[in-house]
């Protein structure tokens, strides 16, 4: 399979691809720091800004079966843009796989109850998240930019 992994950090999802499935995989990070340690485990690793890149040029004539957004939409000011992206960069059968944590977690709703909504520097609340979904709020918003969901599971 062809996998492009959007938000790929230090390569971990790349190699483990690689080495269990013979999976090839294209990824996309922020950080040149980041990028040097997952290149090993990718046939090319882009040091991009999500919100400004433009993927359709970056991978011009790519076609990918799996399209991964692990913990990145809800970074992201305007997650839709990338997903309209994505659809362009999919093979006819391809899908994307999303994960994002869950806004309507109960320790967060806890929170809530007692009047505490207080960032963090990781986790649910970590200070560099813009978005919020729970498991309705996804699955509306990805019908909203024309994508149907096959499947919601939790971790």
């Amino acid at each position: 399979a062809t996998l492009l992994d959007l938000g790929c950090g230090s390569g971990a999802l790349g190699q483990y691809l690689a080495e269990t499935r013979g999976a090839v995989s294209d990824g996309v990070t922020w950080s040149e720091a980041e990028a040097a340690h997952a290149r090993p485990h990718y046939r090319r690793v882009a040091v991009e800004d999500l919100e400004t890149c433009d993927l359709v040029t970056l991978f011009t004539g790519q076609r990918y079966d799996y399209i991964v957004c692990a913990d990145v939409l809800e970074h992201l000011r305007r997650p839709e843009q990338i997903l309209d992206q994505c659809r362009e960069l999919l093979a006819p059968e391809g899908r994307l796989l999303i994960s994002v944590p869950n806004a309507g977690y109960c320790g967060l709703v806890a929170e809530l109850l007692q009047g505490e909504f207080r960032y963090r520097e990781e986790g649910l609340l970590d200070r560099t998240h813009l978005r919020f979904f729970t498991r309705r709020s996804l699955a509306r918003f990805l019908g909203e930019h024309r994508w149907s969901v096959d499947e919601i599971d939790t971790v």
